[in-house]
């Protein structure tokens, strides 16, 4: 019997349990360099990208973006990166170069240098950054010779002819999840040489159109995917949301007065349908008796729970047995050795499906109700291929 009462407050907590960092290698989307004080002089299309102070005294800067948000999948958790470029060329000792996060968007067109090294660059086209414009020559930075932030996210010294790495700081942890989160605030980094006085100190790194792939930039970053796997509906600690005030531990389901914590539904191995190893655990239920585990193919009321014995019911939808397990110490799972994947017996075909589970239970001890039986928390998984 469902006693309509008080909805549960829904909530949705990302797990990460078992997931493994993944790492992805990118190259720059575009690159150009900026030639101090000249409007109109750019390099799209050049096989470098400058920064430092030139010999006859003009101050150049470079331009770096990728496209994270394509190489990463959205909810993923930055947890490392580096950038590597290569020196191809340079009259000057050793010096530091900043990675300064640029914030404003800018482009790169068809420019190509007039002749030599590239340290003078070429004549700009409809579309490139140059010192003044963002877009040459219709849209101006905010400050000339780029906008960027003040503070560098990070440095390396760069001396003799080859490659060199900016390792992982906060700060460049901290833009490229932004750049994840929203790209269309990414708009990369603006190299920076630490002394744009001194003449010459000027650095030439191969560009994404160098003619030497290794010479290419490259990004480095590691990143944790989102989870599959969120818990949702359950006790909020303050007893508003149970019956009778049985609030459980935060993220479990209802208390009860033999089990006053809760008991908790949470997940293992990998939801995929071609492969499934998901399997339900749940703990913190009655050691007398067992639990049916069950799928919903919506949460109850949009998300909400309704009070169902002890506990509150959380998956709701076209309801799927899974099957029935005797508890050990209050806890069992669901497949073991000999049942069905979950995909199998809850008919899951399609990739990014979504459903809900939950283990109903007998309880050893009356609460409030007089039904005698409780249920976990909802768990929500996301199905892949």
């Amino acid at each position: 019997m469902i006693r309509h009462a008080s909805l549960c407050l829904s909530l949705v907590l990302a797990l990460a349990q078992g997931a493994a960092a993944d790492t992805v290698v990118i190259g720059a989307q575009k690159d150009n360099s900026l030639y101090g004080n000249l409007g109109s002089t750019s390099n799209g299309k050049g096989d470098g990208i400058f920064c430092g102070v030139a010999g006859n005294g003009r101050v150049l800067r470079g331009l770096l973006q990728f496209d994270v948000a394509s190489n990463v999948p959205a909810g993923s958790t930055i947890t490392s990166v580096q950038l590597t470029l290569t020196m191809v060329r340079s009259n000057a000792g050793p010096g530091v170069v900043q990675l300064r996060r640029v914030l404003q968007a800018w482009g790169e067109a068809a420019s190509v240098p007039s002749f030599g090294g590239g340290g003078t660059g070429g004549a700009a086209q409809p579309g490139d950054a140059t010192w003044t414009h963002a877009f040459f020559s219709t849209t101006p930075w905010a400050t000339p010779g780029g906008s960027f932030s003040p503070t560098a996210s990070a440095t390396q010294t760069v001396g003799a002819a080859g490659s060199y790495t900016w390792l992982s700081t906060p700060n460049l942890v901290s833009d490229v999840q932004s750049f994840l989160d929203a790209p269309s605030g990414n708009f990369g980094w603006l190299l920076l040489h630490s002394d744009e006085v001194s003449v010459p100190t000027a650095k030439k790194f191969g560009s994404r159109e160098n003619g030497t792939t290794s010479a290419r930039p490259r990004l480095e970053i590691v990143f944790t995917p989102p989870s599959p796997f969120a818990a949702f509906c359950f006790g909020d600690g303050s007893g508003t949301a149970c019956p009778c005030a049985n609030a459980g531990l935060t993220g479990n389901g209802c208390g009860s007065s033999s089990h006053p914590n809760g008991a908790n539904l949470t997940a293992t191995g990998v939801p995929s349908i071609s492969n499934d190893t998901l399997i339900l655990q749940g703990s913190g239920m009655s050691s007398v008796g067992g639990v049916l585990y069950f799928q919903g193919s919506a949460p109850m009321v949009a998300g909400a729970g309704l009070v169902f014995g002890d506990g509150l019911l959380c998956a709701g939808g076209t309801i799927l047995r899974l099957g029935v397990k005797i508890n050990s110490g209050g806890a069992s799972q669901w497949p073991e050795v000999g049942d069905p994947s979950i995909s199998v017996k809850g008919l899951v075909t399609t990739p990014g499906s979504i459903r809900h589970y939950q283990g109903w239970y007998r309880d050893s001890a009356v609460f409030c109700n007089p039904e005698t039986f409780n249920l976990t928390n909802g768990l929500t998984v996301t199905w892949g291929a």
